[in-house]
Parts: structure tokens; sequence; C-alpha cells
């Protein structure tokens, strides 16, 4: 009989979930040609906020038949034990196994220990880390762990990715903490563009009160010769959020916002997942938040160009190798049963 695996692939209320959720697939299928790869979804609470009306959702995550679970993304903090404790205890109980990857935790101190603590009473098939910050916080479980790549780094391997190409060459901007910092690009067309580009400071301070009255601002639509687009990772609940600045693009479908960083010629951003779409595709990227969640960029082949960093596309195709042979090794004992 077929083994089913399950992969969670959903809860894109930030987009950049989808760009690992969707490459963890493309590896398990790949890694795995016996298995059959299903998705299934991630927690409704944590992708739409009902507050007050969760108790209206229906959960189908309990009722999607698999052999084996993959609980994919940064899932280790404060949600996790309501929004995966009892999944994981329900696939347990009945004969099943899961697994996690691409994992980044912000759990410490009692928080993690309970996690701990939860893992050896629940043991997952295999952990993936992307991130030595998370692995040494798990270290020493009696799983086959590894301390990895983000799978995110994958998406240019994804079949199905359009050509975006308007009239002019753009680069992606893409700012979520932040209005869009100055970018200023001299006029030395014979340096690469990442010797061109100079951005300034960004202002943070009341951020979530100041960015509702974002629309009103004015922003650049081009920077030099280039067009300026400007992706919008999180699906806000209004469109003053959404398309507050000139550009703003925003889909439900992951392959075409992929898409956008496939075809630009660079991107300068926030998010540390726009800045590894781009990079997946050889583009240079210029990311701007320096918090524990730039250890993504740890594991990867990428090096400095001035502010930008750019991706050794030959040593991301051996990490592409490593990791599926350690998902295969990984997952064999679901194929011999």
């Amino acid at each position: 009989m077929t083994c089913v695996i399950a992969v969670e692939n959903s809860t894109w209320n930030n987009i950049g979930d989808a760009f690992y959720q969707q490459s963890i697939m493309m590896c398990l299928q790949q890694s795995l040609p016996d298995a059959k790869i299903v998705s299934f979804d991630g927690p409704f609470r944590r992708a739409f906020r009902p507050r007050g009306f969760a108790k209206n959702g229906y959960d189908a995550r309990f009722a999607t038949q698999a052999d084996h679970y993959v609980f994919s993304g940064p899932i280790l903090g404060e949600g996790f034990f309501e929004e995966y404790g009892p999944l994981i205890e329900h696939i347990v109980a009945k004969g099943a196994s899961y697994s996690l990857q691409s994992i980044h935790a912000y759990a410490e101190d009692a928080l993690l220990e309970r996690m701990r603590a939860f893992f050896k009473t629940y043991p997952p098939l295999a952990f993936q880390t992307r991130d030595t910050f998370t692995f040494n916080k798990f270290k020493g479980l009696d799983v086959p762990m590894y301390d990895g790549i983000c799978f995110a780094f994958f998406v240019s391997k994804l079949p199905n990715i359009p050509t975006v190409k308007p009239e002019k060459p753009f680069v992606a901007v893409s700012f979520h903490a932040s209005p869009d910092p100055d970018i200023q690009l001299s006029n030395n067309n014979e340096l690469p563009l990442t010797k061109r580009v100079t951005v300034g400071p960004q202002n943070k301070s009341n951020w979530r009160i100041r960015r509702q009255f974002d629309f009103r601002r004015s922003y650049p639509t081009t920077l030099g010769e280039f067009d300026i687009v400007r992706p919008v990772h999180s699906f806000y609940p209004s469109p003053h959020l959404l398309f507050a600045r000139p550009s703003s693009f925003i889909t439900y479908n992951p392959l075409n916002f992929i898409a956008i960083y496939a075809n630009c010629a660079a991107v300068i951003t926030d998010r540390v997942h726009a800045g590894v779409a781009a990079l997946s595709h050889g583009k240079p990227a210029y990311v701007t938040s320096l918090d524990t969640r730039y250890a993504i960029f740890e594991h990867a082949p990428v090096t400095r160009s001035g502010d930008f960093l750019e991706l050794d596309k030959e040593m991301l195709d051996t990490r592409f190798s490593e990791i599926k042979l350690w998902l295969a090794q990984a997952y064999q004992s679901l194929l011999v049963r």
C-alpha cells in the first residue's frame, strides 16, 4: 500500500510560508517517489485571526487522512501547544507519525523545556531546523535531526513559475515593519546595480499606528532606470493596508508571487523570505532586518557584494542534493512498513 505523507501547506497570511511549504512538498516527492505526497491545512486561527468567532471554524486537519504528517515552518513559539499540541496527540493516538521541517523556534526558558518534554513524549520521525540557533535549543532529542538550509531557498526549482517581463526592468521593494526607506541609485551605469544603491535609515517608531495612514504618503515609482514593484506578503484585512503604496502586488497564488522575485533585477526588503526567493533565482538581495530571523541565511551559500547578498547557484544545487538525501534516509522507515 502506498504511504501517504501530508504536508502542512497553508496559513498564507504571510506568503513566505508558501515558499518553504511548496518546496518541502517538491523535495519530498523527489526524495520519496514511491510515496503519495498531499497537502493539508495549517491552523485556521493562525491564518485568519477569527478571534471570538474561532468556535465556528472547522479544523479539517483532524479529518485529513495520512500515514505521516509534516509540520512546516516557524511554529515553535507561544501558540504551539494550542495550535499543534492536540493535533499531534491525535495523530499519534491513531497510529500515524509526524515530523517537523524548516523550523525556527522562538521558545525560551520554561516554554522551551515544556516543548522538549513534549517531543520526548511524542517523538517526531524527523526534526529539521533552518538555523543553528534553533538546532541548539533541541539538540539531544532522540530523533533524527538535521541542521540545514531553509526549504524556501529551493523555490527556483519549483515548476510552473510564470515569466513576468514588463517593458522596463524592475526592482522589488518590500517593507513590512516600516515605510519604505529612502532608496537612492547613482547614475554610474557602468557599475553593477549592487554598487549603485544606497538605502537610508528606517523609522519604525509607532509603526502599528502610523501604517494606518501610510496611504497618505508619497512613494516613488521608479529607481533610476528601473520601475519599482512592491510585493505585499501579508494579507491585511483592509485595502488601505494592502494597497497603500504604488505598484503594490499581492496574489493568492504563491507561484505567481515567486515570479516577481524570479524576474526582478534585485530586491530591497525587510522580509527575509523576499530576500530568499530572489537569491534562489540568482538575484541580489538587500535585507535590512538583522534580527534572529536573519539566521535563515547562515546555511545558504551567500556572499556579500557591498550591502547586497548574492548566492552561489552551484553550491545551492549541492545543498539541494544533500537535503534530499537526508529526507530519503529519515523517511525510509515509512516506506518499508
